[in-house]
């Protein structure tokens, strides 16, 4: 028997089988067309996790945000003794290797620290302007991790979950997941760009 006989005669079966495959080498395709029309990413940008609780003690907390000047702010607060900190941390997406590193806070040498927080300076941050829109300067954007589930009239449930990523013009690059990372409590402080020092 010939194949396009076989095929003629088992057609239903042959549609059945090649149709799934059909469909998911269409959409690897739609993911993976658009990364090769547009440029690679061509800036970093910082994130701050959450205000969690650490399981040590801490003397020291720290709330991370970007000052008028648009320039990274880190403030050291003391805590109360015997009392657990909440714990900031602080990472940077390094679009060269599209990784993200974990940046150490300072710590005040002195325990001398007003009420009101002391501010310490991140070397890497001297000169560098934190662009806090969304976008980068490149068009890729910032995207939130995402976690939803959907349905038709309650039936067939179906998850949907994206974690840290940015995108342009259809093309999304994931941002790997770090050590002990809670996408859900991410914040967004910006991207890094060049400031008058540096350029």
């Amino acid at each position: 028997m010939s194949v396009g006989r076989l095929i003629k005669e088992n057609a239903a079966l042959v549609v059945g089988i090649s149709l799934p495959v059909v469909v998911v080498v269409f959409f690897l395709l739609a993911s993976y067309i658009p990364r090769l029309l547009v440029d690679p990413p061509g800036y970093d940008f910082v994130f701050a996790q959450g205000y969690g609780y650490s399981n040590s003690q801490s003397r020291l907390r720290h709330e991370i945000d970007v000052d008028s000047d648009r320039g990274l702010r880190v403030r050291a607060f003391l805590t109360e003794p015997e009392k657990y900190a909440p714990r900031a941390r602080l990472f940077r997406y390094e679009h060269a290797g599209g990784s993200i590193r974990e940046i150490s806070l300072p710590t005040p040498e002195s325990d001398d620290v007003p009420e009101a927080g002391l501010i310490v300076e991140i070397p890497e941050f001297r000169g560098a302007f934190i662009d806090q829109s969304r976008l980068a300067p490149d068009g890729y954007e910032f995207l939130e991790p995402r976690r939803s589930m959907g349905g038709f009239l309650g039936l067939f449930y179906r998850g949907n979950r994206r974690g840290l990523a940015i995108g342009k013009s259809g093309a999304v690059v994931a941002i790997p997941a770090g050590d002990g990372l809670n996408y859900y409590s991410v914040r967004f402080l910006g991207w890094v760009v060049a400031g008058p020092e540096q350029q």
